[in-house]
């Protein structure tokens, strides 16, 4: 299984040492916000998201996904947080996920909004677990 600390810490190098801002579409102000490369790259930030579109291109190439794991979480940025990614190794779900973050990005800025579509996709398809005790979250 990779590990999702070290997933998490390299890709907010990545994205700190890119140039880019990452922004957020807050759909209830109207407006979009910059989030931080390790709240970014957080299990319980923007990761889940950079997680699935990620695994989205993986299984474009390879028929096959991450082993993706995501448990809603109301206290995450997204609602759902990053719990594990167990079919893949390290390099393939790095390289796999900055592919789709490439994908994406545009001069200055990563535009988390463009990856909304794969986003629910992935939702809808990987089984979400729900921690005992919480209350499932209603969805990005």
């Amino acid at each position: 299984m990779t590990s999702l600390p070290q997933v998490s810490r390299i890709l907010a190098g990545l994205l700190a040492g890119s140039g880019r801002v990452v922004s957020l579409r807050d759909k209830a102000a109207g407006h979009d916000i910059i989030v931080s490369p390790d709240l970014a790259a957080a299990p319980e930030g923007v990761l889940p998201m950079f997680l699935a579109a990620g695994e989205a291109v993986w299984r474009d190439a390879t028929g096959r996904g991450f082993g993706l794991r995501i448990e809603a979480d109301p206290a995450a940025l997204l609602g759902y947080r990053a719990a594990a990614v167990t079919a893949a190794p390290f390099s393939v779900i790095m390289l796999a996920t900055m592919e789709a973050i490439e994908q994406v990005a545009r001069p200055g800025v990563v535009p988390v909004h463009a990856l909304d579509a794969v986003w629910r996709e992935a939702v809808n398809r990987i089984p979400v677990a729900v921690p005992p005790g919480a209350a499932p979250a209603a969805g990005p």
